[in-house]
C-alpha cells in the first residue's frame, strides 16, 4: 500500500452467513505511523456488522457494534485496540455478520500514513491537578487542542500519576514528563513514565543521582528556567553535564535573556546543548497560556518516543506563540542540530534559513565570533554565503520583533566539527 493513500475493501453478505466471522485481508509496508479503519455498510436498521482488527501477529483489538470508525498507532489507539509498533505483513478486518436479515453491502475504507519527518508544535512544560494545576489531564489536553498544538508534555512536580492517568486522543501526541522539584532548582525529564524513585534531593550529588537515574531509565532532562527569580537553579550549572536547557520559560523576560547568553556562552566553549521552551502553564493567567512559548520538533513520528528523539537530536526551534513560525537553517545536507565536517572553507558553504511561512522582523545569523548579520528581513528562504569564519564552533539564527524587542523565534545550531 501506497504512502498516505487508502484502499477500499468491499463485500457482500446474504442471511446465510449470518453470524460468520469474516476477514478482508491487506497489506501494510514498513515504518507505518497510523493505520484508520472506517467501516460502512447499507441498511443499517436491519443490519448488524461488528468490526475487529488482526495483524501478522495476531489478534489486535475488538469494538463489535459500538464503533465503525477505529484507528491505530504505536502510542495511542481506540479503545479496545492494543497500542505497538504497526508491523509490516498482512493485517485484517474482521467482521462478524451478526444481524444479516437479507443481503447487506458492506464497504471498509483503509487509510495508512507512513511515517515521514514533519514539523509538529507543542508545549514542553505544563501542570496538571497531580501537583499544582487547576486543570485535569482530560482538560489539559483540551486545553492544547484548543492553542492548535500538537502535542504536550506532563510535567507535573515530582509524582508520575499523571503518566498513567492521561486520555488516549487520536490528534495529540503526549510525552510522558516530571519536573524534578527541589528546594534549589527544577528539571524537566520527558519520555518515560517514572525516571527515578524518588524525587528527594539535599545535595548535589542526590541531583546527579536522579539525572543518572532518569538516563539509565531512557529519559532525556532539561534544566528549567536556571536563571528564574524565584526559583533559580543554585545547584551550579557548572557541576553537570547540560545536554539540554529550557532557554524561554513562559512571557520572554530578562531572566530568560540571561538564560539565552548562557546557552550562547555553553555553544562558545564547544558544549552542544540543546535549547527549548514551555509554558509553565498552571492555570488560567493573562500571560501565561498554552504554547507561549511554543516549541517545534521535526520528528520522523508523531508519537512520544520520535519526538524526544528530535528533542535529543537538536531538530529543535522555539517559537513565541503558535502562531509563530518555525524555522530550519541547513548547510549543505547538515541540518539544525548536526554536525557539518570541517573539510572545505566554510565561508564557500551557504547558509539556507527557512520558515513555515513569511517572516518580518530582524534576522541575526550567530557564530562563537558573535553576530555576523544583523538585517531586517521580510522573506520565507534566504541564502547567506561567505559569511561564516572557517574556525567557526556553530551558527545558529534568531528571529527578533523590533517593536516588542523580543525574539520571535530561535533555532538551535548547525555545530562544525
Amino acid at each position: 500500500m501506497s504512502t498516505d493513500k487508502q484502499l477500499t475493501l468491499t463485500e457482500t453478505i446474504d442471511h446465510s452467513r449470518q453470524g460468520e466471522y469474516l476477514t478482508l485481508p491487506f497489506s501494510v509496508i514498513d515504518d507505518m505511523e497510523e493505520i484508520k479503519i472506517e467501516l460502512d455498510f447499507t441498511d443499517k436498521e436491519s443490519n448488524v456488522i461488528d468490526l475487529g482488527v488482526e495483524d501478522p501477529n495476531g489478534f489486535r483489538g475488538w469494538s463489535g457494534g459500538a464503533r465503525k470508525e477505529v484507528f491505530l498507532r504505536e502510542d495511542r489507539a481506540t479503545p479496545g485496540y492494543n497500542i505497538g509498533e504497526l508491523p509490516e505483513g498482512k493485517w485484517g478486518v474482521i467482521l462478524n455478520a451478526y444481524r444479516v436479515p437479507t443481503v447487506c453491502s458492506v464497504t471498509v475504507k483503509i487509510t495508512c500514513i507512513r511515517s515521514k519527518r514533519r514539523w509538529y508544535k507543542g508545549d514542553l512544560h505544563l501542570h496538571t491537578n497531580h501537583s499544582d494545576g487547576a486543570y485535569t489531564v482530560s482538560e489539559v489536553v483540551e486545553n492544547i487542542r484548543y492553542a492548535d498544538l500538537d502535542f504536550l508534555a506532563l510535567t507535573d512536580h515530582n509524582t508520575f500519576s499523571q503518566n498513567f492517568q492521561f486520555p488516549v486522543v487520536e490528534d495529540i501526541a503526549i510525552i510522558p514528563g516530571v519536573e524534578l522539584t527541589t528546594n534549589k532548582g527544577h528539571a524537566n525529564f520527558y519520555g518515560v513514565h517514572q525516571p527515578f524513585l524518588d524525587f528527594r534531593c539535599r545535595s548535589i550529588e542526590d541531583v546527579q543521582g536522579k539525572m543518572d537515574e532518569g538516563i539509565t531509565n531512557g529519559s532525556f532532562y532539561s534544566i528549567n528556567h536556571p536563571h528564574c527569580q524565584y526559583c533559580p537553579w543554585e545547584w551550579g550549572l557548572e557541576h553537570f553535564d547540560i545536554n539540554m536547557v529550557e532557554i524561554w520559560n513562559g512571557p520572554w523576560s530578562e531572566a530568560n535573556q540571561k538564560t539565552l547568553d548562557w546557552w550562547d556562552s555553553q555553544l562558545k566553549q564547544g558544549e552542544k546543548v540543546v535549547a527549548i521552551g514551555g509554558s509553565d502553564t498552571h492555570r488560567e493567567h493573562k500571560k501565561i497560556k498554552y504554547g507561549f512559548p511554543t516549541t517545534w520538533l521535526n520528528a520522523w513520528r508523531h508519537s512520544p518516543g520520535k519526538l524526544v528523539e528530535a528533542m535529543k537530536s537538536g531538530r529543535a526551534c522555539v517559537g513565541r506563540t503558535p502562531a509563530s513560525p518555525w524555522i530550519e537553517i541547513k548547510t549543505m545536507d547538515t541540518y539544525m542540530g548536526g554536525s557539518y565536517p570541517r573539510v572545505n572553507n566554510l565561508n564557500d558553504i551557504p547558509l539556507e534559513v527557512e520558515f513555515k511561512e513569511k517572516v518580518k522582523g530582524i534576522i541575526k545569523v550567530i557564530t562563537d565570533h558573535g553576530t555576523i548579520l544583523n538585517e531586517a528581513i521580510d522573506s520565507q528562504k534566504v541564502y547567506y554565503s561567505n559569511s561564516i569564519s572557517s574556525d567557526s564552533k556553530y551558527v545558529r539564527v534568531e528571529v527578533w520583533d523590533v517593536d516588542l524587542e523580543e525574539p520571535i523565534v530561535i533555532s538551535n545550531p548547525i555545530y562544525f566539527d
